[in-house]
This record gives C-alpha cells, sequence and structure tokens, in this order.
C-alpha cells in the first residue's frame, strides 16, 4: 500500500514510479525501527485498502506508539466514543470535485491549494461545470486534474487557518457560521481534541453577537507571541499524530486529497503545482484542447482576515529555527514530497 497515487502526471514513468515506490517502502523500514506502530484506533472509515494505497492518514503507516492516546480520553469516551477520533485518510466526503463535460475532464479540490482561486478561475477558462460528489466514479475517457503544493508551506497555511477559525472565527468566505460547521460548541470540542487550543485560549465559551453579526469568545482571549513556538510544536504533535479536530482535514495529506473516487483510484492526469502555476494551467489547457483567455487571482489573502495572529511567514521561521520540528513536518509528508516531486528543505536533507 505505499505507493504513489496513480497515474502518468508530473512525467511520471514505469521506472520514476518504482523508484518512489521503493523510497515510500525504505521510510516505513526506517519508521519501524525508530519504534513506531500502527495505530488500529484510527481505522475508522479508512478507505486505502478499496483505493489501492495508503496516506499518512492510514492506520498501516507507522506513527508514535503515544499517538495511540487522545488528548482527552475521559471527555471522548463520553462525548465523542462514536464518531472519527483520528482524521480518516481521504478527501472529506462532503466535498464536491467540478466536471467539466465540454472539455471532458475533473477538477479534485485540495485544500489549502488556492482552491477559492481555482473556483473562480475554471469557470471562466472552460465555462458551466457539474458540482459531483467526491465518491462518484469518474467518467470513462474522461481525465482528471488537481494541484499540490509544497507540503511545509500548505501545513503552514493549515495553521493559519486554524488560528483564524478558533480566535478570530474567521473562515475563508467571510466570518464562521453554520455553512462552516461553526457552533457554540467549536471551542468547546478543540479544548479537548487537540494540545494546541489550550495554549492559545482558555475560554470556550461561543455567543453570536446580532450586532457584529458573528461569533464571539466570551470573556475575549487575545493571542500571546511568547508561546507561539509552542504552539506550533503543539500543531505539529497533534499533526503527527492525525488527530480529528474540528476544520482538521486542512492537514490532510494531499495524496488523499487528490483521488476522489469510491473504489480503486482513478489515475490522476494532470497536477497542478503552485510554484509552477502558469505551466501547470497551461498544460491542462493543451490537455483539453483550450486556448487560454482567464487570469488566476487570489481571493483568499491575508489582507481580508481581522488580524492580530502570527503571519505565515513567522510560523515557518519557528519550523526553520527548530530542526526537529521540521523535520517532523516532511516525515508527516513524505509521500507529498516524494510523488509531488518536492526538494526537501535543508533541515531535512538525507531524511529519506
Amino acid at each position: 500500500y505505499f505507493k504513489c497515487p496513480p497515474g502518468a502526471y508530473l512525467n511520471n514513468t514505469a521506472e520514476t514510479k518504482k523508484k518512489k515506490m521503493e523510497r515510500l517502502v525504505a521510510l516505513q523500514a526506517k519508521l519501524k525501527d525508530m519504534g513506531y506502530v500502527e495505530n488500529e484506533r484510527s481505522a475508522y472509515k479508512a478507505e486505502y485498502s478499496d483505493r489501492g494505497y495508503a496516506t499518512y492518514e492510514s492506520p498501516v503507516w507507522l506513527k508514535p506508539e503515544e499517538c495511540s492516546t487522545l488528548p482527552d480520553e475521559d471527555w471522548t469516551s463520553e462525548y465523542n466514543a462514536w464518531y472519527y477520533q483520528y482524521q480518516p485518510d481521504h478527501a472529506p466526503s462532503y466535498i464536491t470535485k467540478q466536471v467539466y463535460s465540454e472539455y471532458n475532464f475533473e477538477f479534485h479540490d485540495n485544500w489549502k491549494v488556492a482552491s477559492t482561486s481555482f473556483s473562480s478561475y475554471l469557470p471562466c477558462e472552460y465555462g458551466t461545470f457539474d458540482k459531483v460528489s467526491e465518491s462518484e466514479s469518474v467518467t470513462d475517457g474522461y481525465m482528471t486534474a488537481a494541484p499540490v503544493r509544497y507540503p511545509v508551506s500548505r501545513f503552514v497555511s493549515a495553521v493559519g487557518e486554524l488560528m483564524e477559525r478558533s480566535m478570530n472565527h474567521y473562515c475563508p468566505a467571510g466570518y464562521c457560521g453554520s455553512s462552516d460547521s461553526y457552533d457554540n460548541e467549536t471551542l468547546w470540542k478543540l479544548t479537548h481534541q487537540t494540545t494546541w487550543y489550550p495554549m492559545m485560549c482558555n475560554e470556550t465559551k461561543l455567543v453570536y453577537n446580532e450586532t457584529a453579526e458573528h461569533w464571539m469568545t466570551v470573556p475575549d482571549c487575545e493571542f500571546d507571541e511568547d508561546r507561539f513556538p509552542e504552539i506550533v510544536k503543539a500543531f505539529v504533535h497533534d499533526k503527527k499524530c492525525n488527530y480529528y479536530f474540528y476544520a482538521a482535514e486542512h492537514f490532510v495529506s494531499q495524496s488523499a486529497f487528490v483521488t476522489q473516487n469510491d473504489g480503486c483510484a482513478s489515475d490522476l492526469d494532470t497536477v497542478i503545482r503552485l510554484e509552477e502555476l502558469d505551466d501547470g494551467l497551461a498544460e491542462l489547457a493543451a490537455k483539453v484542447g483550450k486556448v487560454q483567455s482567464c487570469d488566476m487571482g487570489d481571493s483568499n489573502s491575508a489582507s481580508n482576515k481581522p488580524g492580530g495572529l502570527p503571519s505565515e511567514s513567522a510560523t515557518m521561521e519557528i519550523l526553520k529555527q527548530t530542526p526537529s520540528l521540521m523535520k517532523d513536518i516532511c516525515m508527516i509528508y513524505a509521500q507529498d514530497f516524494i510523488c509531488f516531486d518536492y526538494e526537501l528543505p535543508s533541515e531535512c536533507e538525507g531524511l529519506f
């Protein structure tokens, strides 16, 4: 099960696929030597067996033994015994993919990879599309395309998103609401399902302010910059253990996101690396026989957000200043580094 998502994307050949699989298998051997183990508790609704390949979120992907224990076992036993306790190994079941029948391809969103911008660009470029469940089979003869991003940058972006949601109650489309699965229990659950939220705020009461038209923490919490390195460490720890919590899907491996169909994974034809966006968009257009006519902008910039929280560059700096944390990130997202041809940061050279 330790291999890349199937397909000839990024000029994959039989030989490069074989080498990538060998690296992934060797990584598992290294993890075993480190004392890492399978976590049977994370098997709830796992899809790796049917899909044909595992990801970091799969129960067979080895993790530290300590991760078999949740942040608050007593709370889990009383309030969350029969729901997700660990993040499942697939794209969220409620998302939809875009099917462009005029050009015979479908696009798979990958959260924290300019998904808001892609949702504006693609209809401009390719016209109307059908929203289809991520579980639907790929139509015969249709190509599939998905975007990816440098794994460390995507993790950093996800940290920023969870801080915005929990501290500022702010989501990509504006202040969080019911459409974002945000309610008066969100912070209460985060307190018991994570190690990072209690470091940011010890308040869990959310009250909806009718005048301001958004949720507010009562009493208000102010971010403590001095604790930020500890908070980043806790975010890394919670992803390392693959805990389930509100919006944890933003940390899910990109290798899990790019496959969006039930059963055996369909081949992925085009991978658009965000760092080479223009080339990727041009490749997709050429494959479907379209002359490009639209530009892709940034519709989820930091300037739109309330602020008062550390920047993504500040999060990245902490990772760089703490090589052990950067190495953890590289190990967590090793599959994404290997399968999507990303070079490891200097802190991780020779790691796998």
